[in-house]
């Protein structure tokens, strides 16, 4: 079991330093402005996939993808067939809801002070009065 963990490790080790080299000679190819929209995300079967954060960054490689490529190839020594650029839209931390209190107008606050003085219902006069009080003015 130890031999298949250490081989394991040791190939998603080799292809993280293979993505890190692949990025690291990517960058250079691109517009400066690009660079933290554009990662290499996977090479496998001579295929290499770009994830990019925005449809607009997508359109742009994909006019660049045969310098990408034989760049790549000359740079790295690695058998690059195809380059796939893929959207992946970036995670957005969740925000909180807004809470907005209800504003009460002033006219609105005369008129539930009215219709409360025009009560007979103690209660209900006395909850009224302390809603209108609560007014914006």
């Amino acid at each position: 079991m130890h031999s298949i963990n250490r081989f394991i490790s040791a190939r998603i080790t080799e292809k993280s330093l293979l993505l890190d080299q692949l990025n690291a000679h990517i960058l250079p190819l691109l517009p400066a402005a690009s660079h933290a929209h554009i990662k290499a995300a996977n090479y496998a079967n001579q295929v290499l996939v770009l994830l990019v954060d925005s449809p607009v960054w997508a359109a742009r490689l994909r006019t660049q993808h045969k310098t990408i490529i034989s760049s790549l190839q000359k740079q790295l020594n690695i058998p690059i067939n195809t380059l796939q650029i893929k959207f992946e839209q970036p995670i957005q931390p969740e925000s909180k809801p807004v809470k907005h209190s209800p504003v009460l107008s002033a006219d609105s606050a005369r008129l539930i002070r009215q219709t409360a003085e025009a009560l007979t219902d103690e209660e209900l006069k006395n909850a009224l009065l302390r809603l209108s009080e609560k007014s914006a003015q």
